[in-house]
């Protein structure tokens, strides 16, 4: 269970710093951020930022080398009117927005484009309109920013019934007009969706009181569905099992990878971690071993943890490597309970695979992280990068009663990795926003930016370049 320590040593050198203004996000959920990745490289040494100003007013911002901004362009928001999501295609920026629009009765989605060299504003379009009673309609971008798909749920008694969809190019030029019908499903069904390069929806169903799992995946080019199912639930040695929580994966290979965690019915007890691949390309799945979370492997755990129980444990990603390794990754979260509770961030879970599902090694790591209820996850939980076959986590901790960024490097194919070691940012360790990692990027292999307040006595927030060396 204990990660494997190799003599490889990173240093960290902070190149460059200066100041930045920044209003913390004062509303939404705390537990769920709706978009905790707001910085997104667009060159070796350029990238842009969705920064929040003023209770009205957000901004979309590049820096280049020296760390000065090149261009800011602000976005006022309406009364009713809130970020839904932001991301980067080569020459834009994208953000939509969520507005409430109560001389209509209706809610929608907007979509606003801005040039990456410039900061002009491209294209304001509405894309998506639903009833105000309904629920919030939703977007999901692909991974390099080129197609989106927007959606609301059509409901009857709280129950799903479909979901009218808008699939869009990088431009917010519209390619189609979709309808994921979930009639005949029965009840209590949910759905994720997720779009890859291409432009394909993959609509993941949970159904049966949450123990199938059917993937839906639409194409834009005819009305073929092609839809494969897997039962993750049911009875097993006498218990009967279900689906206690969900991560999908797109894999640009017409493929997705889906990790479930099984709970017995009847005590909430966590049971195990399934995998499923369901590749569309080749058309069938592919199951990794069951790993069940028997008596010993929580004796084991309890041994770094303290804890004689699994609780609280989320999935939080699935990382494929171009070489098809893969590495599942859980993370321990919760409040202490009550309004104006601390938020806690505890041990990430890694399980990995070889490119055949076949599991390979799982670990631990521990780190104890603590915030309160104003900030929520903003500053804690962790930021990851794959390269290559090696994972990249940045962590805030104070370990030997140093508060600062922490980096480990891991290894996909070994789990073999390097002690954390700090950053060099000296992040104070108080009440105040003192680092947000919605502004974490990576520049390059061994380049990073980060947003941090230095000290108690810092009056500001630092925007830093950070270089990792050997």
């Amino acid at each position: 269970m204990a990660l494997l320590f190799q003599p490889r040593v990173s240093q960290a050198q902070k190149i460059k710093s200066s100041a930045f203004a920044y209003a913390p996000e004062a509303n939404g959920d705390q537990y769920n951020q709706r978009i905790p990745k707001k910085a997104f490289a667009v060159s070796p040494t350029d990238f842009v930022i969705l920064s929040r100003k003023s209770d009205s007013t957000y901004a979309i911002e590049r820096y280049g080398a020296d760390l000065k901004a090149v261009w800011s362009t602000p976005v006022p928001m309406l009364s009713q009117e809130t970020v839904e999501a932001f991301s980067q295609n080569k020459g834009t920026a994208l953000l939509i927005t969520h507005q409430v629009l109560p001389d209509q009765g209706s809610q929608a989605l907007f979509g606003r484009l801005f040039d990456v060299a410039t900061g002009k504003e491209l294209k304001r379009t509405k894309l998506q309109e639903a009833p105000s009673r309904g629920r919030r309609p939703a977007v999901a971008i692909s991974a390099d920013g080129s197609k989106l798909v927007t959606y609301h749920a059509n409901t009857r008694n709280e129950q799903l019934q479909s979901m009218q969809a808008n699939v869009y190019d990088g431009s917010l030029t519209k390619i189609k007009d979709r309808l994921y019908d979930f009639n005949g499903l029965g009840n209590q069904v949910s759905a994720h969706v997720q779009i890859d390069n291409h432009g394909n929806q993959f609509v993941s169903v949970l159904t049966n009181r949450s123990m199938r799992l059917s993937v839906r995946r639409y194409n834009n080019r005819d009305n073929e569905i092609k839809v494969m199912e897997v039962m993750l639930g049911g009875v097993f040695d006498g218990e009967k099992m279900y689906v206690l929580d969900t991560h999908f994966k797109i894999h640009q290979d017409s493929s997705l990878y889906a990790a479930v965690l099984v709970a017995e019915e009847k005590t909430g007890d966590y049971r195990s971690l399934k995998m499923v691949r369901f590749d569309y390309k080749a058309g069938n799945m592919r199951f990794a071993e069951e790993f069940k979370f028997t008596p010993d492997f929580t004796k084991t755990l309890a041994q770094s943890t303290g804890s004689t129980r699994l609780a609280d444990i989320y999935l939080s990603d699935i990382l494929v490597s171009h070489e098809g390794q893969i590495l599942v990754m859980a993370e321990k979260k919760y409040t202490d309970g009550g309004e104006n509770s601390d938020f806690h961030a505890q041990e990430l879970l890694l399980f990995a695979y070889n490119e055949y599902l076949q599991p390979t090694w799982n670990s631990v790591i521990i780190k104890n992280q603590k915030a309160p209820a104003s900030e929520g996850f903003a500053g804690i939980s962790y930021s990851a990068h794959l390269i290559g076959n090696r994972l990249q986590l940045l962590t805030l901790e104070t370990i030997k009663g140093k508060t600062d960024l922490y980096s480990r490097s891991i290894h996909l194919l070994t789990g073999g990795a390097e002690p954390p070691k700090a950053v060099g940012l000296n992040v104070a360790n108080d009440q105040r926003v003192s680092y947000v990692k919605d502004f974490t990027t990576w520049l390059d292999e061994r380049t990073i930016t980060a947003v941090n307040r230095p000290n108690k006595a810092s009056a500001g927030l630092r925007l830093s370049r950070i270089t990792f060396k050997d």
